[in-house]
């Protein structure tokens, strides 16, 4: 049984998709969430109404990474805020503290995770062709485009290598997933997993991710823009993120305990597993 999806090959000088809750160091995952392959395709497509097309209809993405090195940058973080800039330097008029100039607000040395030589292989599915055709359509329009071409980090551009549409196959034979342990991926929980039942046999699916190496994780995926309190009774419009739960894997496929592998969406050219998430779940 095959599935058409949308295969986007990228390459990137650098990345750094940042670990939420990381600060210094700030420490990034080894490939990029679901969010942030989102806002790379809206900036695609480049059309608000056609963003929300792709959002409400049927949406689900798999994303394959690999990278040649890991290295830090050292950086300030610096701000411009008034109440921080008073609590440093007790008046606004002042920004020396023990008679040095500083930054006026304040300003944090930090150091900062980053990718070198990354590519990325991302598969997006949609219950609506026309979609994926637009994608197609736009890589190569700058003009259509919100900005230029990057995931995450607005300095880390994203060359598109290629952008064809394939048809990914349900298979079970080592030649097909022999190279699955070559790259970083989402797996995500089985009632977030795209194709089940359909696609995929839900035992044997739920088996392999409980057997998998990788730790589990939430991975945001859409988000809303909500109010919330920001401190000292001040409230503030911030975005509400929708997760999925999954592993972070980079792992061989392990034996069912059939002694059988699992029969999985492959990408045979690549020669690995694709673990699709079903994004708009809940």
């Amino acid at each position: 049984m095959c599935l058409s999806v949308l295969r986007i090959k990228l390459t990137m000088p650098s990345a750094h998709f940042k670990v939420i809750h990381s600060s210094s160091p700030r420490k990034t995952y080894p490939l990029p969430p679901y969010s942030t392959v989102i806002g790379f395709l809206a900036n695609i497509i480049g059309n608000t109404e056609k963003i929300q097309e792709m959002l409400h209809g049927t949406l689900a993405l798999g994303i394959l990474s690999q990278y040649g090195y890991l290295s830090k940058e050292y950086t300030w973080l610096r701000n411009l805020s008034y109440e921080q800039h008073t609590g440093r330097y007790v008046s606004a008029n002042n920004r020396e503290l023990q008679g040095i100039a500083e930054h006026p607000g304040g300003q944090s040395p930090v150091s900062i995770e980053v990718l070198n030589e990354v590519g990325i292989w991302l598969y997006i599915y949609h219950s609506d062709p026309g979609i994926l055709t637009l994608l197609k359509q736009n890589y190569c329009l700058p003009e259509k485009w919100f900005n230029h071409l990057h995931l995450g980090r607005s300095e880390d551009w994203a060359v598109i290598e290629s952008i064809d549409l394939i048809e990914m196959q349900r298979s079970n034979q080592a030649g097909g997933i022999k190279n699955t342990n070559q790259y970083f991926q989402w797996m995500p929980r089985p009632d977030f997993a795209f194709g089940i039942s359909q696609y995929i046999n839900e035992r044997d699916y739920t088996e392999l991710y409980n057997k998998i190496q990788g730790p589990a994780t939430l991975v945001t995926s859409v988000y809303e823009l909500t109010e919330a309190p920001l401190g000292s009774g001040k409230t503030g419009t911030i975005r509400s993120f929708r997760h999925i739960p999954a592993r972070l894997t980079c792992s061989s496929i392990p034996f069912l305990d059939t002694f059988i592998l699992p029969g999985l969406l492959t990408d045979r050219e690549v020669g690995s597993s694709v673990y699709m998430g079903l994004i708009n779940n809940q």
